[in-house]
């Protein structure tokens, strides 16, 4: 008899909303093996920054998708990274834990950061149900608190969820990280039993018989213009601030050459925009479903991503936008350093400035732009080989079900 998973992320989404699908993913493979599967997820939207399914006073919706139930849960509403915010990750957790005592009894849970209290109530549904305990890390918090949201590594709140991590890391059946660099940090935490499965793209769903012109024509972008495109979150660990600058710079030095997209929402995206304010060769659209990007990703010529100029984000990250790209078959321009850098100079599949280096971004895209379309198809295609041989999200799935297999 197959094991009855749960999987539990208060992000997760389902195709039809913006933001990644990881857990619907491998979700859905797993019930195509013939396991019971339940994904536990917060019903307020992170970039929509709403509700989707429930109505007051509604505090849980279970949906059949295909097989797979999907489990919506209340979780209290927040604008902006204040106190409501951990109200928000509370009320979740309190409404997992209550959701979690009246389903049917599972063989494996599945809890997955960044919110290290959801992870931990999972360990304890897990305890009380009998069952085996997954922890997949896909942020290092608290770790990211100090480094990017600036607090001190003293706090109580920090040194709090310092606590829960480490007892994760020593408590649970397996650890799952999502970046390679991220082994050696949590094994020196205390975790023993520690497998690498990556973000990465569901390759076929990028096969799209769609050439670039009629792709521009689709979403109004004129085919004269060389069109840089950054689709995912505008918070503050994308430093989307740099492209913002690299426009203004390119704006002034090559005049209606570019045409630089930023696609999808976030915390920041007002105070882009005004930061924006008189460069034409930049536009921001809202977020589109995750199940249109290959569609819009056709569209484009080559592919951003940036990130805040942190030591953690050198080693521990693993954007799944950038896997996105590396499916769509298109180059890329990527300002993160460390091993996101590296990887892309290794292969061949774009160019790379520091982080924040706006001029070093500028310098990046206009490299882009003129390099032959030959070559940059080559990369596109260098890429996309690479996402299929490392990143595809099939393999990441079987290598789960066979973990799954062998231990529970």
């Amino acid at each position: 008899m197959s094991p009855r998973i749960w999987i539990v992320n208060q992000f997760a989404n389902t195709p039809d909303v913006p933001g990644h699908t990881r857990q619907y993913e491998l979700g859905q493979f797993l019930v195509q093996q013939g396991c019971p599967v339940d994904i536990f997820t917060s019903d307020y939207n992170l970039a929509k920054r709403q509700y989707l399914k429930l109505k007051f006073p509604q505090l849980w919706q279970q949906d059949d998708l295909a097989g797979l139930q999907w489990n919506w849960l209340y979780a209290a509403p927040y604008r902006v990274n204040n106190w409501r915010r951990y109200v928000n990750m509370l009320s979740f957790c309190l409404t997992l834990f209550v959701a979690g005592l009246f389903k049917p009894k599972p063989d494996l849970i599945i809890g997955s950061s960044p919110q290290l209290l959801a992870a931990f109530t999972c360990w304890v549904l897990a305890k009380l149900r009998g069952a085996k305990f997954y922890f997949e890390v896909r942020d290092l918090w608290p770790q990211v608190l100090v480094e990017l949201g600036g607090q001190s590594a003293n706090s109580p709140v920090v040194r709090l969820l310092g606590w829960i991590e480490s007892w994760l890391y020593l408590n649970s059946d397996r650890v799952i990280v999502l970046a390679a660099g991220s082994v050696d940090y949590v094994s020196e935490r205390g975790a023993t039993r520690v497998s690498w499965l990556p973000n990465g793209p569901e390759a076929k769903e990028f096969q799209i018989d769609l050439p670039v012109e009629e792709a521009k024509a689709c979403y109004k972008i004129a085919p004269e213009r060389v069109c840089l495109m950054y689709a995912g979150a505008h918070g503050t660990a994308n430093a989307l601030g740099t492209i913002v600058e690299a426009a203004r710079l390119l704006d002034q030095s090559h005049p209606n050459k570019f045409l630089i997209l930023l696609v999808g929402d976030g915390t920041e995206k007002a105070e882009l925009i005004e930061r924006a304010a008189g460069i034409e060769c930049i536009e921001f659209r809202a977020p589109i479903p995750k199940a249109e990007i290959p569609k819009l990703l056709r569209a484009a010529d080559g592919l951003i991503l940036t990130l805040k100029n942190v030591p953690l984000f050198r080693y521990g990250v693993s954007p799944n936008k950038l896997y996105d790209y590396y499916g769509a078959g298109k180059p890329v321009v990527v300002a993160v350093g460390g091993a996101v850098n590296q990887e892309v100079t290794e292969h061949r599949l774009g160019f790379t400035s520091e982080p924040e280096d706006a001029r070093g971004l500028a310098d990046a895209m206009l490299e882009l732009a003129q390099t032959p379309p030959a070559e940059r198809q080559a990369m596109g295609e260098r890429g996309h080989d690479l996402a299929t041989s490392t990143y595809s999200r099939a393999k990441v799935a079987a290598q789960l079900w066979k973990l799954i297999q062998e231990e529970v």
